[in-house]
């Protein structure tokens, strides 16, 4: 099957998660149900800008230049009573504080001189376009609209949201994803490892990716490649309330190559069982019940790519995102690429850069981290400096 056919199969059947409603404190990176309307204006009443002095009206001048006003108090900010100002009066206030009812304008502590109780202030400074004023509401008025439906929630968002009053936010839940990793091979990483066996680096890649992208990852180990093992795991996940299944390794033609018979046997219907890509091209697709079910092959390469081309728009979509496709860009590659075969799509990882108006983008250096996909196209072996290409960016906003 195609790589595009395979994912319009898995969308077909996403199901959007429920919904609850959680504290703006435990809102980040989940995805509002609703928009999000100020609760508040922003800000919430008339404010100063600066350390200065709200002065109302004009002053006395005894030299045609600047202008005098007596000090009548001093303003806080966190003041909540109101205080009217008189014409040619001034009060001394801090930033965030309360203005004076009647007050024209702020004048910046530093453009201020003072002399005993009065203020001294040049003519052109309260000719100044700069109020150094927060209208109430002149942010955001009342009911104003701060967060898309369908937005993952990002630290601004939250602060926005918080600002305006709003502290109880509708999101969608996370789905749920169980997953393990079959090979007799394998053990975990806190387990003593034997001569002929070896750490599962997949184990932990898929619960970083998993709530890297807003589910809730529930992992089930490694099990042997056993008929009565895998059947009793198999079981075991499918009486859970997960939404997702996924499993690494036992999808290939090998002889301990067990999952495309047993999952018959659970009740399993299986939708694909290859894809047109390399790598990732032994891998399958099914329903468990009313479980979407992950076949993954054995290297964290493919795991990686299968991931984030298929799971990741899945995850998003069943979070209820606006947009959930990968986002695919022309690239210029940054150097030559030569290829085995091209009678697949190939995926490499890749990191992209925005160079002078156009994107360009090539393999990772060293400890470099990847931020896309290469995807090579069937039909070419070999790519030059400058050659364009299409990249994936799996993004998780």
């Amino acid at each position: 099957m195609l790589l595009d056919e395979a994912l319009d199969l898995i969308l077909s059947h996403a199901k959007v998660s429920g919904r609850q409603e959680l504290p703006l404190a435990d809102c980040f990176g989940r995805v509002c149900c609703r928009d999000n309307n100020a609760n508040h204006p922003l800000p919430g009443y008339d404010q100063s800008a600066r350390d200065g002095y709200a002065v109302c009206g004009p002053g006395s001048s005894s030299d045609g230049k600047h202008q005098t006003f007596p000090i009548k108090g001093e303003i806080q900010a966190g003041l909540c009573h109101e205080i009217t100002i008189g014409s040619g009066e001034a009060y001394q206030i801090m930033t965030g504080g309360l203005l004076p009812i009647g007050t024209e304008r702020v004048i910046a502590q530093e453009d201020c001189q003072i002399a005993g109780a009065e203020l001294i202030v040049g003519n052109t400074m309260l000719c100044s376009s700069a109020l150094n004023i927060r209208a109430r509401g002149g942010e955001h008025q009342l009911g104003a609209q701060l967060v898309d439906a369908g937005t993952r929630l990002n630290e601004s968002h939250l602060a926005l949201l918080a600002a305006a009053g709003n502290h109880l936010i509708e999101v969608f839940e996370r789905p749920r994803v169980a997953f393990f990793c079959s090979g007799s091979e394998l053990v975990m990483a806190d387990e003593q490892v034997k001569n002929g066996q070896k750490y599962s680096s997949n184990h932990l890649l898929l619960e970083s990716l998993v709530k890297k992208f807003g589910g809730q990852a529930k992992g089930f180990g490694v099990v042997a490649d056993e008929r009565v093992a895998i059947g009793e795991l198999l079981q075991t996940i499918k009486d859970s309330n997960a939404d997702i299944v996924i499993s690494t390794g036992g999808v290939g033609p090998g002889k301990f190559d067990l999952f495309g018979e047993l999952l018959p046997d659970c009740g399993a219907q299986i939708l694909y069982q290859s894809l047109h890509i390399r790598p990732g091209r032994s891998t399958l697709f099914g329903l468990l019940d009313d479980k979407l079910y992950f076949g993954l092959p054995g290297p964290p390469t493919a795991v990686r790519v299968l991931f984030l081309e298929l799971l990741c728009p899945l995850l998003r979509k069943m979070q209820g995102m606006r947009f959930f496709h990968n986002q695919r860009l022309q690239a210029a590659l940054d150097h030559p690429i030569s290829l085995k075969s091209s009678r697949a799509i190939c995926f490499k990882e890749g990191v992209y850069r925005h160079d002078g108006g156009r994107v360009v983008v090539g393999y990772p250096c060293e400890r470099q981290t990847p931020n896309c996909s290469i995807m090579i196209m069937p039909g070419k072996v070999s790519y030059d400096k400058g050659d364009q290409v299409l990249v994936s960016i799996a993004q998780t906003d």
